[in-house]
């Protein structure tokens, strides 16, 4: 492991959508990088060591200045923490967001798909204040959706579809990279005035400071600096890459187009739904009308997407989505081909609970996608098959099936206990380990030797041990930081010394 980790010819990444590891050469890991992205000048700018600093000191100033001006329009818990992340020990000026790339193994020819770390990184504790706030707007999105679950919630309410209903799906076109960031910040920005003015905000209790939520958006969006092994850049259009607030600015962006879109098309759409970059719809109108849909939701700024047909079956998120002979929906779970299953092994240093956690909500989720009792049964069929291949004896996996089945089926209300303030709460972080000692043993030392004088002088009421699993074998391999072997830096690829 520990060579693996430090050799300088090969590196471990991962695999796009969860394929597993992938081990490349680094010299060819490091020139797809620099040929298939970041030689790319429209959307990166390089950067000197020095050019890099200093920018990132006169930001570091720009979120200082910006933290006094608009003190008195945050809460004390909001300036404390934006105040914390001008702490030099805490975050460094020298500390950068760092580029690495995962593989799109399904593709042919295999691409790379770009991935910013700005975990640690000054800059992202702006960008967690800024999603914070844009998160309280969802509820003004009406294709917003928050995952498969919330899709079917909206598609149950469609007993029987008219004969002329068709589903559809379409895909943005690295939708990151191609939001234009000053066409962004000018329509969100107008969005977010037309909110306020309007009165829409304090109609629903949401209490956002605008002005200077527009400035920290112009402040993340313009400043994500990052480093890849010898080099540093700028990325100088589109999203910032891995900062916090990336997700919802992407999709608060199209939303404002979408509100004409739907206004436009409320007689074809019978249900229009988003996931950032994905969309899927039930369409009833022409199919003139649909080539016109696509034309229009390309007339927004650089931002294009790839449709597919009207059809009566698709497959999105998790889900497969069919139109029944009796114009019903009919849904069934959807899983990749590629994906490769990789459960938690039995010989892993993970909790026996962990397991039964993983078969629960698995059953739970096949219980809740799949229409027909027979489709549930085939896809627990297939988990049960799937975690014996992993090593897992076929009784204890049985077990846990019968087990979770059993609750689903007989489902009982819980009383709910009261949620006590963090002060009153104990929490001992431990490591777990199956050699180490029981939580049974843990909790009875506590109460023999601790609960009463905590409870008496410290008010403790409830003691919690939170178990913690290792490091994986990913979080052991795969590195955000680019290890480089001397005389085969970064650089010499992107100026084509190295081939």
């Amino acid at each position: 492991m520990s060579n693996i980790q430090q050799d300088r010819h090969f590196i471990v990444i991962e695999g796009d959508k969860n394929t597993g590891a992938c081990f490349l050469r680094r010299g060819f890991y490091n020139k797809s990088a620099c040929s298939e992205h970041l030689s790319n000048t429209n959307v990166y700018k390089r950067l000197s060591y020095q050019e890099a600093l200093i920018k990132h000191r006169a930001l570091r100033n720009q979120i200082h200045y910006f933290c006094r001006r608009h003190k008195e329009s945050m809460c004390k818990a909001e300036y404390v923490f934006l105040a914390r992340s001008q702490d030099e020990k805490l975050f460094p000026t020298n500390k950068f967001a760092r580029f690495r790339m995962t593989l799109k193994v399904h593709k042919k020819p295999h691409k790379f798909r770009p991935i910013v770390c700005c975990a640690g990184t000054f800059l992202n504790c702006l960008s967690k204040w800024v999603d914070y706030h844009l998160q309280k707007l969802k509820q003004f999105i009406p294709s917003y959706l928050k995952d498969s679950g919330d899709l079917l919630h909206h598609l149950k309410q469609f007993h029987r579809l008219p004969p002329t209903a068709f589903l559809f799906t379409a895909d943005a076109q690295s939708m990151y990279t191609n939001i234009n960031t000053d066409h962004a910040l000018e329509v969100i920005g107008k969005w977010l005035d037309d909110l306020e003015s309007s009165g829409q905000l304090e109609d629903k209790g949401i209490s956002i400071p605008i002005t200077a939520l527009k400035e920290a958006l112009t402040l993340v969006m313009k400043n994500n600096i990052f480093e890849f092994g010898d080099m540093y850049f700028q990325q100088l259009t589109g999203t910032a890459m891995g900062t916090s607030a990336a997700c919802m600015w992407a999709t608060i962006y199209f939303a404002i187009h979408e509100a004409l879109l739907l206004n436009k098309y409320a007689n074809c759409l019978l249900l229009y739904k988003r996931f950032i970059d994905d969309m899927q719809g039930i369409w009833i109108g022409s199919s003139q009308q649909y080539e016109q849909f696509q034309i229009d939701t390309d007339n927004y700024g650089d931002l294009r997407w790839d449709f597919g047909p009207l059809t009566r079956s698709i497959d999105f998120l998790d889900l497969t989505i069919s139109i029944g002979p009796s114009y019903n929906i009919i849904t069934t779970t959807y899983q990749k081909p590629i994906n490769l299953y990789q459960y938690i092994p039995p010989h892993s240093a993970h909790s026996p609970k962990i397991m039964k956690g993983v078969v629960y909500s698995l059953l739970r989720q096949y219980r809740r996608q799949n229409s027909q009792e027979s489709d549930y049964i085939h896809f627990v069929l297939l988990l049960f098959k799937r975690l014996v291949q992993r090593g897992w004896d076929k009784e204890v996996i049985k077990g846990y099936i019968l087990q979770a089945d059993t609750r689903l089926s007989h489902p009982t209300q819980q009383p709910k206990k009261p949620t006590l303030p963090n002060k009153k709460m104990l929490i001992l972080h431990w490591i777990y380990h199956p050699n180490d000692i029981p939580h049974t043993i843990l909790r009875r030392l506590y109460n023999t030797h601790c609960a009463r004088l905590f409870e008496e002088h410290l008010d403790i009421q409830q003691f919690i041990i939170a178990f913690h699993s290792a490091p994986t074998l990913r979080s052991a391999l795969t590195k955000a930081k680019l290890i480089q072997e001397p005389g085969k830096e970064a650089s010499m690829y992107f100026d084509g010394e190295l081939d």
